[in-house]
């Protein structure tokens, strides 16, 4: 089920509640909450209880900070929660940037715009499983297929994917990637690196060679596991 909240004012909430009963009537099940006072907002306990897939965040009402709640939404490493940005104008884009926000929607918003950003949340959330790997780069939403990867690679907060095309960088932690792929077809081989299967072209015990030719490191403690699943993956027993 699709689960939805919405922080803004209650005459807006209404009228976005109403066009999101309109546009998913027959898409999918959802649930949808509204917060339109202070009180509401205090009482949420963003760690423990804030489970919502898409969430909805007026910028420019009075009564509370829509950056902040953005704030309290990320801080507590809640990456998967979709944030769309409401305003009246675009002052605020560079913390949407920041917060990792899927879409910023300038006020009064036309029902095909809302239209629009409910479909990009379906195919961004469905690309692994129609054969592509979708991430967040430059403040938009972008897909690559997963045939195309050679290897992730993590650098600090930074993620890279080594691929067929030009290298493609965003903010995650290795750990997120790893938990989105195929262990049968990516395998962790270091603390900062998952390699595809399939584009090892030799392995020793100080790493991989990569069909692009590429050198991949692989650390002591995971080389047996290495190892023996790339022996799997070749059908060879050891």
């Amino acid at each position: 089920m699709l689960k939805i909240a919405v922080f803004d004012h209650e005459r807006s909430a209404q009228q976005l509640e109403d066009v999101l009963v309109r546009l998913l009537f027959d898409k999918c099940e959802f649930g949808y909450e509204t917060y339109t006072t202070r009180d509401e907002i205090a009482a949420i306990d963003f760690e423990r209880d804030f489970r919502f897939d898409l969430v909805f965040i007026e910028l420019n009402a009075e009564f509370f900070s829509g950056v902040e709640i953005a704030k309290k939404i990320r801080e507590t490493g809640n990456i998967r929660t979709e944030i769309v940005f409401t305003s009246t104008d675009d002052s605020y884009a560079l913390f949407g940037y920041r917060l990792r926000v899927f879409d910023y929607l300038i006020k009064p918003i036309p029902i095909k715009t809302i239209s629009e950003t409910i479909d990009r949340y379906f195919c961004y959330c469905t690309a692994e499983t129609e054969g592509f790997f979708s991430f967040k780069a430059s403040g938009a939403a972008q897909r690559i297929r997963l045939d195309d990867i050679y290897y992730f690679m993590s650098n600090g907060r930074k993620c890279c994917i080594v691929n067929k095309g030009m290298d493609n960088e965003f903010y995650a932690k290795l750990n997120e990637v790893e938990a989105k792929l195929d262990p049968e077809q990516f395998i962790r081989v270091h603390q900062s690196y998952i390699v595809q299967l399939k584009y090892i072209k030799g392995l020793t015990r100080d790493g991989l060679m990569m069909t692009n030719d590429l050198f991949v490191p692989v650390s002591q403690k995971r080389y047996p596991g290495v190892k023996k699943q790339f022996m799997k993956y070749l059908g060879i027993e050891e």
